[in-house]
């Protein structure tokens, strides 16, 4: 083994690296360098020898690979060999038993926080899944998502909440005036109505529901929140009159940025409930509170609200705010690891939408500790987030529509939402969906809404045809993954080798530059692995 490497050393210093660093282009193929499998007695510095005879000092081998099986790494300069011309060629060597390009991979996005394995309701509501399109903070246009909170108290120093904190950009802080004159004098982060103050009251059920909407995610700190970058904004509370003051402060800002186009205020998304009265009311006797959720909703404002903790049918015994029959309130019920209702949890068949992941859930802790939270409390932060993570999601439609028309923009994404969810049998005869949020599944909902469709594997347009500098092709696949295109002439030719990668919240299509091509008939292939699609197209330049 060492002499082996000093050998390769020697080989490597006399045909030292010629060209930059690699970089792979979008579909993770590195454009200068191929992966050579030789035979089991074939010399590289023979093959080498001959590539550079080609072109001279236009390729090296930059490493070993794996020896036992001879594959080797080779960097060539694409100037030279143009058009996978070298692939080709390589491919007719008789000491060559295979060769392909060389990809960078990628990493499928789970955050790198050590207690995130004890989160296991994030897996279980399908956010990895989101999380490879986006992780929260921003719109598809650039408008910072806010997520309003109204919970016993926080602890805003934490180090795994702090940067998620939202910062009132309207107001000085510490000046002792009311800057953006909302009536609220150095409110940097939101208000404590339960002290009518500006200092935050410590408690740990609000910072473990505000954890798991939001603790910062992939900080190598902690758990991670259903958002890795959302801002949220803060409100202590302790009675409903607070909590009116509340929504009453979280409208104002929304339609400030509305009708502002975002100059002033704030774009809040969403605000959580995991609170409710101790004894049984229907929402029609909680006028005012019940109320706000609609004035919330014409802003854009949704509401995710977790039921009462304590097995009742709230459909006939009554609950606040979950019986509310407002359009703009989302409201779950506590599910287990099983997927099952938890025993202590409230139901309804018409006033509770879907369970949500909730018992034996890890949140965030005061003085920098993390612990268990579970309840319906837990339950409804999952909904909550997963409203703001679907408002980061890469469809610039979907963004605009959120200021221009925030009511309607609302609406889809609650139904999104409701549509979405993984329907179980257990959960049939205590919700109205029958099923348990999947922020996954409403994720691709929003994406067939945005125009990235999916379907059988299909060539739907080339054009133009003839074509004379570009060939554009509209294209359908079942999947995201990557594909193989390959084009052939008219005498069965290889003409041209590359991969496509077909895009969410988009159309699919792609471009081909055949400016240079000679006249002729060719044909277009989509394929992978046994699936194959061909399409004939004309390059013509008279």
């Amino acid at each position: 083994m060492i002499l082996r490497n000093i050998i390769f050393l020697a080989f490597t210093l006399l045909l030292h690296p010629l060209f930059a660093q690699p970089t792979a282009t979008a579909t993770g193929r590195v454009e200068d360098e191929l992966i050579v499998q030789l035979a089991e007695k074939a010399n590289p510095e023979t093959l080498l020898q001959r590539i550079n005879g080609r072109h001279a000092g236009s390729a090296n081998f930059e490493r070993i690979v794996a020896a036992r099986f001879h594959i080797y790494l080779l960097r060539f300069d694409p100037a030279a060999w143009p058009q996978e011309s070298l692939l080709h060629w390589l491919e007719g060597q008789s000491e060559v038993q295979a060769v392909q390009y060389n990809y960078a991979v990628e990493f499928r996005q789970e955050p790198n926080d050590p207690d995130y394995p004890l989160q296991w309701g994030l897996e279980r509501i399908g956010a990895p899944g989101v999380w490879n399109i986006a992780t929260g903070g921003l719109t598809a246009n650039g408008d910072t998502i806010v997520v309003a909170i109204l919970d016993s108290g926080y602890d805003l120093n934490h180090t795994d909440l702090k940067d998620n904190v939202w910062q009132n950009l309207g107001e000085i802080p510490d000046d002792g005036i009311d800057n953006d004159s909302n009536d609220y004098v150095d409110d940097t982060y939101g208000w404590n109505f339960k002290n009518d103050t500006n200092v935050m009251t410590v408690d740990d059920h609000g910072l473990s529901v505000a954890g798991i909407v939001g603790a910062r995610g992939n900080n190598s700190i902690g758990v991670s929140g259903v958002n890795w970058n959302v801002k949220l904004m803060l409100f202590a509370t302790a009675y409903v009159d607070e909590i009116v003051s509340a929504y009453e402060y979280v409208i104002e800002q929304r339609d400030r940025y509305n009708k502002s186009m975002g100059q002033e205020g704030a774009f809040v998304v969403a605000t959580n409930a995991s609170f409710g009265l101790p004894t049984p009311t229907f929402c029609d006797a909680q006028p005012i509170w019940g109320g706000m959720y609609d004035l919330m909703g014409k802003v854009g404002i949704l509401t995710g609200a977790g039921t009462v903790n304590s097995s009742r049918n709230v459909d006939m015994e009554g609950d606040m705010p979950t019986t509310c029959e407002s359009d703009f309130i989302l409201t779950v019920t506590n599910t287990t690891i099983e997927d099952e209702k938890y025993l202590s949890a409230g139901y309804g068949k018409v006033s509770i939408d879907m369970g949500s992941p909730g018992q034996e859930s890890y949140s965030l802790k005061p003085n920098d500790r993390y612990g268990s939270f579970g309840g319906t409390s837990a339950a409804a932060p999952h909904l909550t987030g997963a409203i703001a993570l679907l408002y980061s999601l890469p469809c610039q439609d979907l963004a605009t529509d959120a200021l221009l028309n925030p009511e309607a923009t609302a609406l889809f994404i609650r139904n999104m939402l409701l549509n979405g969810v993984d329907l179980l049998p257990q959960l049939e005869n205590f919700t109205a969906t029958g099923g348990r949020l999947n922020v996954f599944n409403a994720m691709e909902l929003v994406n067939e809404a945005c125009g990235g469709t999916t379907g059988p594997l299909e060539i739907l347009t080339v054009f133009p045809n003839p074509a004379t500098d570009y060939l554009r092709v509209k294209y359908e696949t079942p999947d995201f993954d990557p594909y193989e295109l390959r084009v052939f002439n008219a005498l069965g030719q290889l003409v041209l080798r590359t991969d496509i990668r077909p895009m969410r919240f988009s159309q699919k299509l792609f471009s081909i530059d055949v400016s240079q091509w000679p006249h002729g008939a060719y044909y277009l292939a989509i394929q992978r692995a046994k699936e194959r699609i061909v399409k004939p197209f004309l390059v013509s330049h008279y």
